[in-house]
């Protein structure tokens, strides 16, 4: 909510609190930062998404495109 709601900074505390970070987390963070105009950000968050060994879905590699 706070990230589509442009609170990326807020969105950004959350997510980091989270015990462990699903897809739908880590969706929600790649496409706020990328609806919001911040490409670099989203880019690096589905670096570190990746590495965790996370796979992009369809929805959140539609999110990636907007970036």
């Amino acid at each position: 909510m706070y990230a589509k709601c442009g609170s990326l900074e807020l969105a950004c505390q959350i997510f980091e609190k989270m015990p462990k970070q699903d897809l739908v987390s880590w969706t929600v963070m790649i496409t706020g930062y990328a609806q919001h105009g911040h490409a670099k950000e989203a880019l690096q968050l589905v670096d570190r998404m990746q590495q965790q060994g996370m796979k992009l879905d369809h929805i959140t590699f539609t999110g990636v495109l907007s970036a």
